[in-house]
């Protein structure tokens, strides 16, 4: 006999007499990936600051004056604080139903860049592909 013989009769004896059980390796957890921060906004103070979303549920509010914050999406890239057409535009894009997800390509047309051509804007693109919530009453934001 040679000797990897031997110490494979002597393991398989073992095994027998339950010296030697073997687990079977476990599996590795699930990895879930990165947990993303995701863009928030207040619209009372014009101020934006990025939160985890891991319960939809949860109301987040602003830490400056304790309002409360909305949701943008991944890609949000608010204005500067005293740009009120800005903040004013992207607060009927809310109130219209549009988030800043996805990767920025998309079949849809670009966003407006200007507060008078929202109007227009949400009247002729009724499908967009940013438009993934339904519309609410823009005095509902505070």
């Amino acid at each position: 006999m040679t000797k990897a013989n031997e110490k494979h009769r002597r393991m398989e004896l073992r095994k027998d007499i339950g010296n030697r059980i073997i687990d079977p390796p476990n599996p590795p957890p699930y990895n879930r990936g990165a947990k993303y921060l995701v863009a928030h906004a207040c619209f009372t103070c014009n101020k934006s600051f990025k939160r985890s979303v891991e319960n939809k549920d949860t109301k987040h509010i602003c830490p400056q004056c304790a309002g409360v914050a909305y949701e943008m999406g991944r890609n949000f890239r608010a204005p500067r604080k005293n740009d009120k057409k800005q903040w004013e535009k992207v607060k009927r894009l809310y109130a219209a139903g549009y988030r800043f997800f996805g990767s920025g390509t998309h079949d849809g047309k670009k966003l407006p860049e200007k507060l008078s051509d929202v109007e227009q804007f949400i009247k002729d693109n009724k499908n967009h592909p940013l438009r993934v919530a339904e519309p609410i009453n823009i005095s509902e934001l505070k």
